[in-house]
C-alpha cells in the first residue's frame, strides 16, 4: 500500500501539482574532523561556519564559473533550517540540517569519535518532525497530498533506521486524511520548530544560538527594578527619541538593516521592501521574553491602511550590555502574547494546527523560535496604544 501511495504522489508532483523541484545534491557531504578536547557544542558550531563558507561561495556572483541560467537552481538548494535532538539519548543531540526547495532533503548528523557524520537521509517536502516522548528515536509524520504516515526514526550503531508505521492512512477508506491529529498517534509527541541556518546581518553568518541553548534550562527570574528600569529608559529614547539600535530579522523573512532609527526603519526598504507607505505603530506591550529578569518591548506595526498589502510585525526591542537590539517577526496578524513570554495563535490552537505556540530566543545578531507549551490560565499581556 504505501508503494501506491508514494508512486501516487510521485506521479502528481511529475504532472505540476508541486510545481517544479530543484536540482537534488547527489555528492556525498564530506566527513569533518574534530579535535578531541573539542566538545559537540564546538563540533556543530564548526559545520556551521563551514556551511556558512561553503553557501557563500555560491552566492558569490562573481566566482569565475557563474552561470546565470544555474544560479537559481544553485541556490534554491542551499540549506533552510537545521533543528538539534537526541535520537539515541546518549546526552549528545543529533542535528537534523534540512535543505533544498521546501525543504525536500534532510539530513542527519551525529558526532562519533570525534567526527562529524551523516548518519542518515530523508526526501520529502511533505516531513515534519515530532518528540518521540516514550522511547528514543524521533517521530517523522509524512503528508504527501492526502495520505498521512507516521513513523519512529532510530538511531542505531549510527546510522539511521525507520522503524514501522505508528499511523497510516486507510486508503479504502479515505484519501485524503483531514481529521487526523498527531495525539492520536503519539499521545505527548511535540512539535519540533526548525530554525534557519543562516543570519543575514552579518551577511550570510551561521546562527549558532540554538547550539549554545541546547539543554540549558532555566527558572524564570523575578524581574530586577535597576535593570529593568534602565532598558526600559533606553528602548524608550530608541521608541520615542531616535536613538540608533540594531534592527535585525527575528525569523528570516525580513528585518534585517544593522543600526538605524526607528523613523528610517518604518519607512520603504527598512522592514519591507515594497511598502509604498512607511509602517505605522500601533500599540507595545512590556514583557520579560527570556525570563532573565529583565523585560522586553513588543511593538506591533501594521501597514498604512492606503497600502496595497496588509499584514503586520512584531518588533521586539531587548537592551544588551547597554545596546538595544530589535528582532523583527512577520506575518503575525493573528498571534497574541502572553505574561509569560509565550506567543500563540488562536487559531492553530482550535484547529490543531502545529507550530502555532512558540517562544523566542536572542542575543545580539541572532534570534529564533522554539516550540513553547500554552497555558490557558494565564493572561494576555496589557497593551498601551501608540499614536
Amino acid at each position: 500500500m504505501r508503494k501506491r501511495i508514494l508512486a501516487l504522489a510521485l506521479c502528481l508532483l511529475l504532472s505540476g501539482c508541486g510545481g517544479p523541484a530543484a536540482e537534488e545534491r547527489t555528492e556525498e557531504p564530506p566527513v569533518r574532523t574534530i579535535e578531541p578536547e573539542e566538545d559537540w557544542r564546538a563540533a556543530y558550531g564548526k559545520f556551521l561556519e563551514d556551511l556558512c563558507e561553503e553557501e557563500k561561495a555560491v552566492l558569490n556572483i562573481d566566482r569565475p564559473d557563474y552561470d546565470p541560467n544555474d544560479y537559481p537552481a544553485q541556490v534554491e538548494s542551499l540549506s533552510k533550517e537545521y533543528f538539534l535532538y537526541d535520537l539515541d539519548r546518549d546526552g549528545v543531540p543529533e542535528l537534523v540540517l534540512r535543505s533544498g526547495w521546501e525543504s525536500r532533503d534532510t539530513r542527519f548528523y551525529t558526532v562519533r569519535d570525534g567526527e562529524i557524520t551523516e548518519a542518515g537521509r530523508r526526501e520529502s517536502r511533505y516531513i515534519s518532525f515530532f518528540t518521540s516522548p516514550d522511547q528514543p528515536g524521533i517521530l517523522a509524520r509524512e503528508t504527501p497530498k492526502g495520505p498521512v504516515f507516521v513513523y519512529r526514526l532510530t538511531l542505531e550503531d549510527g546510522a539511521l533506521r525507520q522503524g514501522e508505521d505508528l499511523y497510516a492512512t486507510d486508503m479504502s477508506v479515505q484519501c485524503v486524511d483531514s481529521n487526523f491529529r498527531m495525539e492520536d498517534a503519539a499521545p505527548g509527541a511535540a512539535y519540533i520548530r526548525g530554525c534557519r541556518t543562516m543570519v543575514e546581518w552579518p551577511e550570510h553568518a551561521p546562527l549558532t544560538l540554538p547550539i549554545d541553548d541546547y539543554d540549558r534550562k532555566t527558572e524564570a527570574a523575578e524581574i530586577d527594578p535597576r535593570r529593568d528600569g534602565l532598558a526600559r529608559s533606553l528602548i524608550l529614547a530608541a521608541l520615542e527619541h531616535g536613538t540608533p539600535f540594531c534592527a535585525v530579522s527575528g525569523d528570516g523573512y525580513g528585518g534585517d538593516a544593522g543600526w538605524t532609527t526607528l523613523a528610517e526603519y518604518l519607512q520603504q526598504g527598512g522592514i519591507v521592501e515594497y511598502a509604498e507607505r512607511p509602517l505605522l505603530p500601533r500599540r507595545r506591550a512590556w514583557v520579560d521574553l527570556d525570563r532573565d529578569g529583565q523585560r522586553e518591548c513588543v511593538l506591533y506595526v501594521e501597514r498604512d491602511p492606503e497600502d496595497y498589502i496588509q499584514d503586520g510585525c512584531f518588533l521586539l526591542f531587548s537592551e544588551q550590555e547597554k545596546a538595544v537590539y530589535a528582532y523583527c517577526l512577520n506575518y503575525v496578524d493573528r498571534m497574541e502574547v502572553n505574561t509569560d513570554g509565550v506567543f500563540f495563535d488562536p487559531w492553530y490552537l482550535e484547529e490543531g494546527v502545529d507550530g502555532g505556540v512558540w517562544r523566542v530566543s536572542f542575543r545580539e545578531n541572532q534570534c529564533f523560535q522554539y516550540t513553547a507549551v500554552y497555558d490557558g490560565t494565564v493572561p494576555l499581556v496589557e497593551w498601551e496604544a501608540v499614536n
